[in-house]
C-alpha cells in the first residue's frame, strides 16, 4: 500500500488507534523527564515541519555518539519526513536525557558515510548487529541497498554547536 503525505510516497500508512500511542510513547516519556530511562541511544529531535513550519518531535536511535568531536551519527531513509525537514532546515535542537542540545545536520556524501561506519562499526562486538543495515555500506557503498525501496539508508550527522557541555 502506497500512500502521500506532504509530497513524499510511504509504503505504510502511519500507525492509528492503541498502535499510535505506543509509537508516541518515547515522545512522552522526554517531555515529562523520564528520557534517562530510555538510555544514552535513544534521542529526542526537535524539527521544523517544512510544508506548515509547526515544531514536532521524534525519537530515533543513534548509530553511535562521537564525544571527540560533539556529534551523533543517525541513519534514516531518504524519504523519512524528519530527514527531509533537516534537510529544509539544518540547524535544530535535540535532547539526550534530559539535556538539550543546539544541533547543526550535515548529510554525507557515499564515500564519508562509508568512513563513518568503517570507523564506527568496529568499536564493539555487538555494534554492527545494531547498526544493521548500514553496518553493511562499509564494504560497499554503492554496490549494497537496503530498505523497501532498495536504496542505501542515508546517513545524517548531527553536530553540536560550540560552547555546550556534551555528554
Amino acid at each position: 500500500m502506497r500512500t502521500e503525505r506532504h509530497g513524499v510516497h510511504h509504503h505504510l500508512p502511519p500507525p492509528g488507534g492503541w498502535r499510535r500511542h505506543v509509537a508516541r510513547l518515547p515522545v512522552s516519556l522526554f517531555r515529562i523527564g523520564l528520557g534517562p530511562v530510555l538510555g544514552r541511544r535513544l534521542l529526542l529531535l526537535h524539527h521544523t515541519a517544512r510544508a506548515d513550519g509547526h515544531i514536532h518531535h521524534t525519537v530515533l536511535e543513534t548509530l553511535t555518539y562521537d564525544a571527540e568531536r560533539g556529534c551523533w551519527i543517525l541513519a534514516s531513509s531518504a524519504d523519512a519526513p524528519w530527514y527531509l525537514d533537516l534537510l529544509a532546515a539544518p540547524m535544530t535542537t535535540v535532547q539526550v536525557g534530559n539535556h538539550h542540545y543546539a544541533v547543526t545536520a550535515h548529510f554525507p556524501d557515499a564515500g564519508e558515510a562509508a568512513e563513518i561506519v568503517g570507523r564506527h562499526g568496529t568499536g564493539g562486538r555487538r555494534r554492527p548487529r545494531r547498526a544493521c543495515p548500514v553496518g553493511r555500506m562499509a564494504e560497499n557503498a554503492d554496490a549494497r541497498t537496503s530498505g523497501r525501496a532498495g536504496k542505501p539508508p542515508t546517513l545524517v550527522r548531527l553536530d553540536a554547536a560550540r560552547g555546550q557541555r556534551l555528554p
